[in-house]
């Protein structure tokens, strides 16, 4: 079989459907340990391996951001490499089969000390993300190397967004049934060979990627070469960039407390253990209706006032789900409700990505595409670690005991999946309140920039 790069380099459609399929397959790969990870992981770690809760939040927090730093240099390197299988496809290859015995060791902790188990929390937790930004980087920069067709560029861009839902509803709907099936009371079984699963499959995933999608572009426009630290300067002028970095930073805080804080909810406060398995799985469900209906809603609605309003009725159905606690569906109903403006959010997140980008462009002559990118990649990232670090603090400060659920433990987790988030979306209205951006707006925004005008409210 020929593993070399090869020559083409045409833009006329050169993809079969097997290899767009097997391009979305990566998607699948991606998720599937990592959504094990995010999902259960804080649970594994202080109800199975019963690590010190008051610890947690560091942990979860610090093996994250250095994830969330490492991605950048992860993106120049794969910039400089030179192969015979192309710039990102050697990394496939080769960071896979780690990746995959990282994922079964982080939920394979020993029976150490506290300060043992502790130390090796940190150690596997945060190689098993440095092994994911190795591969999930130069995954996501196979895309725009494999083909320059538009249309192409979208269909993979769709089986794409099909994976990360398909991989979201597989592991949260089936890893706690496989731990209670397997392991019985025997939890840490459980739990490892629900991670053997999700590893071998992420593995073999990969590895299709590898094997069926070739690299056959080169950029097409020379590469502007401007000083990091005047890119950042520029970056940090531009006032749209600010806003969508800080929208990206709120909206994955609150998703990263909902997704950690589920177990615990349904468990201490819904006395339903089984409902993880349906929350879950319906948050991705709800997220994927959401991007779905996304761009629909805003030709109606401009970016500011849809995502205010959404964000409005979202707050509404949220502060009623304690009403209907007791009633399941109305409950599961108006948690799907209130989780679609997520997926409305993180479509628009992507917009208003592009509005920056193209406000940069008008302001200095450079797009700094990949730097605007990786910094609102860094923001979801730092998003996503401080929520689940926040569940962990405050399960901590109120002595979270899994064997001894007090008052106080099972108020704090009440008052994480139902407040935090909607005090979040307080936020996001604030932040919002300053977007004024459109597509006409580019120059005006730009004058503002080098101070030619009164700047205007974004």
């Amino acid at each position: 079989m020929d593993l070399s790069l090869p020559n083409t380099t045409a833009g006329r459609p050169t993809l079969s459907m097997g290899e767009k399929l097997s391009y979305g397959a990566g998607e699948i790969a991606s998720n599937l340990a990592w959504n094990m990870v995010t999902g259960f992981l804080l649970f594994y770690y202080s109800d199975v391996a019963m690590l010190p809760v008051a610890a947690l939040g560091g942990l979860m927090l610090v093996t994250r951001v250095l994830d969330a730093i490492f991605d950048p240099l992860v993106g120049l390197t794969v910039d400089r490499t030179s192969s015979r299988f192309g710039r990102a496809r050697p990394y496939l290859l080769y960071a896979t089969i780690p990746f995959g015995i990282l994922c079964i060791a982080t939920f394979t902790v020993p029976d150490f000390s506290p300060l043992g188990k502790l130390a090796y929390a940190y150690v596997t937790l945060t190689l098993l993300g440095l092994l994911y930004s190795l591969l999930y980087i130069p995954y996501s920069a196979l895309l725009p190397l494999m083909t320059r067709n538009p249309a192409e560029k979208n269909q993979l861009g769709s089986f794409r967004s099909m994976g990360t839902s398909i991989a979201s509803i597989f592991v949260y709907g089936l890893t706690m049934p496989i731990v209670g099936y397997i392991g019985g009371a025997d939890r840490q079984h459980g739990f490892t060979v629900a991670a053997v699963i999700m590893a071998v499959l992420s593995v073999a995933l990969y590895f299709l990627v590898f094997f069926k999608c070739k690299e056959r572009t080169q950029a097409a426009a020379p590469v502007q070469h401007v000083a990091v630290r005047l890119s950042l300067a520029q970056m940090l002028r531009n006032p749209v960039w600010r806003i969508v970095f800080v929208m990206a930073l709120l909206i994955f805080i609150k998703l990263g407390v909902l997704v950690s804080s589920v177990a615990y909810f349904t468990k201490d406060v819904l006395r339903a253990p089984w409902m993880i398995s349906v929350l879950l799985p319906l948050l991705s469900v709800a997220i994927l209706i959401g991007g779905f209906f996304a761009g629909l809603y805003f030709k109606r609605f401009s970016k500011r006032i849809g995502n205010i309003a959404a964000i409005g009725v979202s707050i509404a159905l949220t502060l009623a789900m304690p009403v209907f606690q007791s009633h399941t569906t109305v409950f599961v109903t108006l948690f799907v409700l209130s989780n679609i403006v997520t997926g409305i959010q993180a479509a628009t997140t992507f917009v208003m990505m592009a509005d920056a980008v193209e406000v940069h462009e008008t302001a200095f002559g450079n797009r700094a595409d990949g730097l605007i990118v990786s910094s609102v990649s860094f923001g979801i990232k730092v998003g996503m670690a401080v929520g689940t670090a926040l569940t962990a603090f405050a399960l901590g400060w109120a002595g979270y005991k899994p064997a001894d659920i007090t008052a106080k433990a099972a108020s704090v987790v009440g008052w994480l999946f139902y407040a935090t988030p909607v005090v979040l979306m307080v936020l996001q209205v604030v932040c919002l309140s300053f977007y004024r951006y459109d597509e006409k707006s580019a120059s005006r925004e730009s004058r503002a920039i080098h101070g030619e005008g009164a700047p205007k409210a974004l």
